[in-house]
């Protein structure tokens, strides 16, 4: 009986703890970047900066908020599919449209009307073969549209289309935010999915350029 309190108060007993001091991890600062340390960063130029910047696509230049376009893929279709390099939006005074250019906080509708034309250089019958126009802004793919047909414009120089969105960038570049109609078929919405927040790298010479 003895020997089983004794047994017993050994289980009871409890170790000392060792003392131990902790040391808080320093703060992760996220100081903002210069237009020319985020092209740095992004390996890019600054006028595209500056676009994703006008546009509403970038809010502020810091290193959170570039990490997600830093870690986008590059796309490139070996010259089979046209992109439009297009501003940022501006209000419209040409009459048939509120808007031109491109930005996150457009409606689907004057989204999809400021990408139909009028394009200089855009090839309307090699386009239309194709049957997809991409947007492009600052190296960063905004959207994905399904040629309709081509349609006459003011300037038989010019280019201009009835376009069906197929998917589009909604909000800034850090949350990614998309849409994706479901008037499209499930193939023709993966398609703009596998495309939409992905990166190009921008060319010289017209307003229509070739992936």
């Amino acid at each position: 009986m003895v020997e089983s309190l004794k047994a017993t108060n050994r289980k009871k007993e409890v170790m000392t703890l060792p003392e131990l001091t902790i040391i808080p991890a320093e703060p992760i600062l996220d100081e903002p970047l210069t237009p020319n340390a985020a092209a740095a960063y992004l390996n890019t130029t600054r006028p595209n900066i500056a676009k994703l910047l006008a546009s509403g696509y970038l809010r502020h230049l810091s290193m959170s908020s570039l990490t997600p376009l830093r870690k986008a893929d590059f796309v490139t279709g070996g010259g089979s599919l046209p992109l439009i390099q297009t501003a940022p939006a501006e209000e419209s005074t040409d009459g048939w449209r509120k808007w031109w250019g491109d930005a996150p906080h457009l409606s689907d509708a004057d989204w999809l009307d400021a990408q139909r034309g009028d394009w200089t250089g855009a090839g309307a019958d090699r386009i239309f073969k194709v049957g997809y126009l991409l947007v492009g802004l600052g190296g960063l793919i905004t959207g994905v549209t399904k040629v309709i047909k081509a349609v006459p414009s003011g300037d038989p120089r010019k280019a201009r289309f009835e376009l069906e969105l197929l998917g589009r960038l909604t909000g800034e570049v850090r949350t990614y935010e998309k849409t994706f109609p479901e008037t499209s078929s499930e193939e023709e919405r993966l398609f703009a999915f596998s495309l939409v927040g992905k990166r190009y790298e921008p060319r010289a010479g017209g307003s229509v350029m070739w992936l």
